[in-house]
């Protein structure tokens, strides 16, 4: 992850020491505003850093994507569509905290942005001027485009039948029914969580700090910054997080919290009309090595069950954990070999009609599979493939209605590009 992190700060060094050595000049005018020569570079680079180069780019290509950007920036301020700064201002911090902590101390990430010759601020306008145009080009395509999008099913099919050749066929298939479980932790796995984290809460009732605890004891990725989550609104955390988050008054402690990650203890230390901001202690609840073991032997236990006799939807209805294909007695599709569950395809495929799979494990996941029915090659129905259908032509008419607004928004804004002025070194 820390790879991650020095490559985000070097991008942004590489695009401050390559355009130190150039002497700057403008490339192209878009309505008052211009792009520089160090702009275009910045953009190449940050691409070419990324290693999403490739042989159909060019300057003059991603000049127009430039241009492009700024008349949609241009556009968005026109109609007066605001940024929410508050937000834009948490991302980015969200953004520079996630950098800071693949780093080993904060010393650390000063010495990488010291060599890379930028500052604090500097990282962050970055971020919050990325997350800005980010946001206004998405709202104004979202207005512009994509809402007068409508595609209706008669479109769909009329698209299938007239396309049908090039939809290629299904290859032969099987019925898959599943039986899924994970390993539970056990009741003296909880009670060990509990007893650390009511340890830690004893503390926080005697004076001790929050955030010194929280580097000492979270679990939680956010201990490096003293178990800071920043500021989120309501349908961010899941709900028993957000319920005791937004109930408690500032620097108030709270019991103990138990969520799927984990238990909790959550303080909030500012809030705002609709967004609270907390830190938190989290002790997870990690199944141990016996808890997987005992699941394994009954996942063994089960396949024997199966293949004495048992039938597999009796043994579904009774022991399967996912919701969803035990209410189909287990079946998870009708299924091609290159559709398969990626993790499990070749036990799968080994299996015959009838035939269960061992035990397959995948983390504290324990999968049995079966291939019930087989079903030769044949032509995908409609319905099959609609949702695929509704992608492409979706992806077809945006396309169509983006070049003619674009268009039409060049001769709206004025722009003008100097293409001999882009000549750049490989």
């Amino acid at each position: 992850m820390k790879k991650y992190a020095i490559l985000t700060i070097a991008i942004l060094y590489i695009c401050v020491a390559y355009t130190q050595q150039r002497t700057d000049f403008i490339v192209a005018k878009v309505g008052r505003e211009v792009i520089l020569f160090s702009d275009l570079a910045k953009q190449i680079n940050q691409i070419r850093s990324a290693r999403m180069w490739n042989e159909e780019l060019t300057p003059e290509t991603i000049l127009i994507d430039m241009i492009e950007n700024k008349l949609i920036i241009l556009k968005a301020r026109e109609l007066n569509i605001r940024v929410d700064e508050r937000r834009i201002r948490n991302q980015a911090e969200s953004q520079i905290n996630h950098i800071r902590a693949q780093f080993e101390d904060s010393r650390e990430y000063f010495r990488e942005l010291r060599n890379a010759g930028l500052t604090p601020t500097d990282l962050r306008n970055y971020y919050e001027e990325m997350l800005t145009e980010q946001f206004l080009r998405e709202r104004l395509i979202q207005s512009e485009i994509r809402s007068k999008i409508n595609i209706t099913d008669s479109e769909l099919f009329e698209y299938y039948t007239e396309n049908i050749d090039q939809i290629p066929f299904k290859d032969k298939s099987y019925e898959i029914a599943m039986i899924y479980r994970t390993a539970q932790p056990s009741a003296e796995t909880v009670r060990d969580a509990r007893n650390r984290i009511n340890q830690i809460r004893d503390r926080l009732h005697r004076g001790e700090e929050f955030a010194r605890l929280a580097r000492e004891f979270s679990e939680c990725p956010s201990a490096r910054q003293g178990g800071d989550l920043g500021y989120f609104t309501r349908g961010v955390m899941v709900p028993e997080f957000e319920e005791v988050a937004f109930s408690k008054s500032i620097n108030e402690i709270s019991e103990v919290v138990r969520t799927a990650f984990g238990l909790h203890l959550i303080m909030v230390t500012d809030r705002t009309a609709d967004e609270v901001k907390a830190s938190h202690i989290l002790i997870m609840i990690n199944e141990t090595e016996e808890d997987i073991q005992n699941e394994r032997q009954l996942n063994q236990t089960l396949v024997q069950r199966i293949r004495d006799g048992e039938p597999f939807e009796q043994i579904v209805a009774e022991y399967s954990q996912d919701e969803d294909s035990k209410a189909a007695n287990g079946v998870i599709g009708i299924l091609s070999k290159d559709e398969f569950p990626e993790w499990f395809i070749e036990e799968i495929d080994a299996l015959t009609v009838s035939e269960c799979t061992e035990p397959l494990e995948q983390g504290n996941m324990f999968y049995i599979f079966k291939k019930n029915n087989e079903f030769p090659p044949r032509q995908q129905e409609f319905e099959e493939v609609k949702d695929t259908i509704r992608n492409i032509t979706t992806q077809n008419k945006q396309a169509e209605l983006y070049e003619t607004w674009m268009e039409n928004l060049k001769r709206e804004i004025f722009v003008q590009i100097h293409t001999d002025r882009i000549a750049f070194e490989e």
